[in-house]
């Protein structure tokens, strides 16, 4: 077999495996839509849903308030719902329709299939969920303590409160500070580079800069990640407010109280970190789609497999996949990493042999 069948042969392999995979994986996501208003609406979860509540409003970072009256529990669970179920939507078409990018996946480079945030966020969640395990089991076997999530008893009102989490938290940390950074950055690079946006075009970009930055990005002349990649499409004041939230983001989830200690504060700095990093690529849907994964999708399958023996097989399979692609992802850029740095080396020392004279 010659070595250009051969290479197509491989990237053909890895291509169907990885269809088939975040197929698998995406099929999930979907399931367990279905299961949290199955389990908070069930006879067991009535008593939690009729609840009413003052709930809390993350503004910006730190700054927030709880609602002046009491809201339904129930009410406000089927709006989160329909909220993700938006994002999911938004997920599916932008940048490029995920059924479009798995046709085209078999033509085109396997990085093509990233493009999508649908198929993306199954390899996205299954490395950082690998990496987020890796950091506390190094750090508790260094006497840096973790803890344990701070949920109420009641699995119905956990399930609850992960699912806010999921939405307030990323108004609150990513959408309201980067956002506001973006609305005034991108105004300002219009105004420097003279460009003439009318009144109609000047409220698209108020509008779209915190919700899909790199669609805003275009408006303005902007380099985008589309286009430039994250290293030529992010901006240093971009790179600065990622930052900056994600160790704020980090530092919450310790100095909140309730069961977790400082290791804590790492992980969810790197989790952060992806999240403001997904949130410029693809849009505020993958941010709030990222936060979900950790929140409401296990949880969900958690909860669902105490009661449910069916759900249980399902989610062992669903737990096997995810670590295992989480492994062999991490692998695979660990592989492209190094391959790219030999690359490098060998340029240069082909470049310096070139520059050398020739010996008489």
């Amino acid at each position: 077999m010659a070595f250009s069948e051969l290479k197509t042969f491989t990237k053909l392999t890895l291509t169907t495996a990885l269809i088939i995979t975040v197929l698998l994986l995406v099929s999930s996501y979907f399931l367990a839509m279905l299961l949290g208003p199955a389990l908070l609406f069930s006879s067991d979860g009535l008593t939690a849903s009729n609840e009413h509540r003052h709930l809390p409003i993350l503004l910006f970072i730190t700054i927030g308030f709880y609602t002046p009256i009491a809201l339904n529990v129930g009410l406000v669970f089927l709006f989160l719902w329909g909220a993700f179920a938006v994002c999911f939507i938004a997920a599916w078409k932008f940048r490029e329709n995920f059924h479009e990018v798995i046709e085209k996946g078999f033509s085109r480079p396997i990085k093509k299939l990233f493009d999508n945030w649908l198929f993306a966020m199954p390899m996205i969640t299954s490395m950082l969920l690998t990496a987020v395990i890796a950091i506390h089991s190094f750090q508790e076997a260094h006497g840096v303590p973790t803890g344990d999530i701070p949920l109420p008893p009641n699995r119905f009102e956990a399930l609850f409160e992960l699912s806010y989490a999921a939405l307030i938290e990323e108004i609150g940390f990513r959408v309201t500070p980067i956002g506001v950074f973006l609305i005034i950055y991108l105004f300002w690079v219009g105004r420097k580079n003279a460009v003439t946006l009318s009144l109609g075009q000047r409220l698209k970009l108020f509008i779209t800069a915190p919700l899909f930055p790199d669609e805003a990005k275009k408006m303005v002349g902007v380099k985008t990640v589309s286009d430039f990649g994250v290293r030529g499409g992010i901006s240093l004041g971009e790179w600065v407010m990622v930052f900056f939230t994600s160790i704020v983001f980090g530092l919450a989830h310790y100095l909140s109280g309730g069961g977790w200690e400082i290791g804590k504060a790492t992980s969810a700095s790197v989790v952060g970190l992806a999240m403001g990093l997904t949130y410029l690529l693809y849009g505020v849907q993958a941010s709030i789609l990222l936060h979900w994964f950790f929140n409401y999708y296990n949880y969900a399958y958690y909860f669902a497999s105490e009661l449910y023996t069916s759900v249980l097989m399902t989610s062992v399979l669903i737990d096997f996949i995810t670590i295992v692609l989480g492994v062999l992802g991490w692998l695979a850029v660990m592989i492209l990493g190094l391959y790219k740095m030999f690359r490098a080396v060998a340029k240069r020392v082909e470049s310096k042999s070139a520059s050398l004279p020739e010996a008489s």
